[in-house]
């Protein structure tokens, strides 16, 4: 996750608790609109659940893989 995308994510958070924040609010600060931010939010979540899952089995992977006994 690059800082645009971490900036996005605490933008997004520091407004939940009002609701979301308000279109003028995610133009002013990211040039977009309130569908394309949620849009984006949502495609951040997937990817960074995508990367956690594959850094969690990494390791089980390698404990799984056939050993190369000779």
């Amino acid at each position: 996750m690059d800082r645009f995308d971490r900036d996005i994510l605490d933008f997004v958070r520091s407004w939940a608790p009002y609701g979301g924040p308000p279109t003028e609010e995610v133009l002013a600060e990211f040039g977009m609109t309130r569908s394309q931010l949620l849009v984006r939010v949502d495609r951040i979540i997937s990817e960074e659940r995508v990367r956690r899952d594959e850094e969690l089995r990494r390791p089980w992977l390698r404990v799984r893989a056939p050993a190369n006994d000779h």
